[in-house]
């Protein structure tokens, strides 16, 4: 991961003085305007001994899956980052969108990639300057939150990227993994996604995330045993 003094000099300041911020644990939501789609920040990454907020560790997990010369900066949208360019813009990469996916019709083989990533600012700085405070939604009602409530089940729909990419549920952000796993409880086409994930085969860089997902409390015993 190469970081360009020039272009790069408005983030390495930006670590220099304030390093990890987290927008989660913040008394109002912020997020950025892309393109009329609003964008809630969760994570503006630095360096961490929590993984979700370490900027070597989150490219570390994302390599390969985003493309090649951009550095995620950021974790936004829940699952989507924001991406540094060599030339100091900002982009966004959508896991929508921009994701790698398994070809189901070709041994290891993957789709063609998206890595047309959305512009979203000229630079860092900008970025910053986009930042806002959400307004509040009046109806929205956080018992019916499809991704964060614990006690509903996901959509069956919801689940697909998971049945193309099982292993991504070791990915960050790390406090949502018990979250998911509890819900997939909830349905029966979660519960068959709970028996792919004890059927996958584990690389020994795969066992050690779990490993350490387990001794952090985000990954209970027997989920890929």
């Amino acid at each position: 991961m190469k970081i360009e003094k020039k272009s790069h000099s408005s983030y390495i300041n930006f670590l220099k003085q304030y390093n990890v911020i987290d927008f989660y644990n913040m008394e109002f939501c912020y997020g950025i305007d892309c393109e009329g789609e609003e964008l809630p920040l969760e994570v503006i990454l630095g360096f961490s001994k929590k993984e979700d907020e370490d900027l070597i560790a989150t490219n570390y997990g994302y390599l390969n899956r985003i493309p090649e010369k951009h550095i995620a900066i950021a974790t936004v949208n829940y699952g989507d980052l924001l991406c540094l360019h060599p030339n100091g813009k900002i982009y966004h990469w959508d896991h929508e969108v921009n994701d790698l996916y398994f070809d189901p019709k070709v041994i290891n083989g993957y789709l063609e990639q998206n890595t047309n990533l959305r512009f979203v600012a000229d630079s860092f700085d900008q970025f910053l300057s986009m930042i806002t405070k959400l307004e509040d939604d009046d109806d929205y009602d956080p018992s019916e939150d499809e991704f964060e409530n614990p006690n509903i089940p996901f959509p069956d729909e919801s689940l697909n990227i998971w049945f193309k990419d099982p292993k991504s549920i070791l990915l960050p952000p790390e406090r949502s993994i018990p979250i998911y796993l509890k819900k997939f409880k909830l349905s029966e086409k979660g519960r068959e996604l709970l028996e792919k994930f004890k059927k996958l085969e584990l690389t020994e860089k795969d066992r050690e995330r779990i490993a350490t997902l387990k001794k952090e409390g985000f990954l209970e015993e027997g989920i890929f045993e």
